[in-house]
């Protein structure tokens, strides 16, 4: 018996130093900031239990949505479809163009064409008669692997995210097993055609949202369930700083009411596997090489949060079922239109 343990502990050995080796990640040490938990400001609810869901049989993970003045909702789907409907005939949907990829974010700009962040292609031009072109694919020669989101200026500069430098949409799970914060944020001018990077180091750079005046720009950091503030004008321009943290879940995509409210789609509670093992990096970096299925989440939440411009909490939405992975939340009339990682169909909450 103690020779066939011998044997056990021998293969185990072999095998975990067989997973090191072949892992596709290097994981880093990280210090995750405090969490605040599912109370006070952030109390468990179930506000959201009374949404209505639209499309499910047609919209496909809707990712992110923008609602324009008349009432004209623009989503992406996961198939590649970017698609096109009324809120007052939500089921007259309309195919505008297929990137050929994954759009994620999604805004209108000021001469009505779709600005689309897409996973796969990159940052994209979309008209509403359906032809593509590629704004921004590169930087400084280097593939852009994963353009998340983005916001347009009123004088017409594009920000937009780059999740990782290191994993696609397709491996996205090892950014955060790896924790090596190589998220960043650009600015593209359609005037000049040329892109800066004005962040970087940001562990999944994801949702993006400037301010009134575009006098600052927030990001949503989704490895580190903050949201961070980067100053555009003023004494502070350049520089960083935080607009609220502690959250108890990962902030996704942002969106700004024009009223003095950022939205932020929450598409994860925060994540013990991550955390807990955020001073291991050695057993991290064996669970890389286990197949995705096994680590990937298994339980999802619905949770929505509204933000003034201080930073203060002034909206707590939440279900644990009705609609789940929340990406996006996007205020028009007094309804919030929902986007989602996990759900079909678009959610439409009427706030109380």
């Amino acid at each position: 018996m103690r020779r066939i343990f011998s044997y056990f502990i021998l293969a185990l050995l072999i095998a975990l130093i067989a997973l090191y080796a072949i892992s596709p990640i290097r994981p880093v040490i990280w210090e995750p900031d405090a969490d605040a938990g599912l109370k006070n400001m952030f109390g468990v609810n179930d506000a959201l239990n009374s949404l209505e869901v639209i499309g499910a049989s047609r919209l496909a993970k809707p990712e992110d949505l923008v609602v324009t003045d008349d009432g004209t909702v623009y989503t992406g789907l996961i198939s590649g479809d970017i698609v096109s409907f009324n809120v007052d005939s939500p089921n007259d949907i309309t195919v505008v163009a297929n990137t050929g990829g994954r759009p994620l974010g999604i805004r209108v700009d000021s001469a009505g064409d779709l600005i689309v962040s897409d996973a796969m292609k990159g940052l994209l031009k979309v008209t509403l008669g359906g032809e593509v072109s590629v704004l921004v694919n590169q930087y400084q020669g280097r593939l852009l692997r994963f353009i998340d989101h983005h916001d347009i200026a009123d004088n017409g500069d594009i920000y937009f995210s780059d999740a990782s430098e290191r994993y696609t949409l397709d491996n996205y799970l090892f950014d955060f097993l790896e924790a090596s914060a190589t998220g960043s944020i650009y600015k593209y001018s359609p005037q000049t055609g040329d892109t800066v990077r004005i962040m970087s180091n940001l562990f999944f750079a994801n949702g993006v949202a400037l301010g009134p005046d575009d006098e600052y720009l927030l990001v949503a950091e989704t490895g580190k369930s903050r949201i961070l503030k980067y100053h555009l004008r003023g004494r502070l321009a350049g520089e960083t700083t935080i607009f609220a943290n502690n959250l108890p879940a990962m902030p996704d995509n942002l969106s700004f009411n024009d009223d003095g409210i950022f939205w932020a789609g929450m598409v994860s509670l925060r994540d013990w596997r991550v955390e807990s093992l955020a001073p291991l990096p050695e057993l991290r970096r064996i669970l890389a090489s286990v197949p995705t299925e096994w680590i990937a989440p298994k339980t999802f939440y619905g949770f929505v949060l509204g933000f003034d411009l201080s930073g203060n909490v002034v909206a707590n939405y939440q279900t644990q079922e009705a609609y789940t992975a929340i990406t996006a939340a996007y205020e028009h009339q007094g309804k919030l239109y929902l986007g989602s990682l996990h759900s079909d169909g678009i959610g439409v909450f009427t706030q109380p």
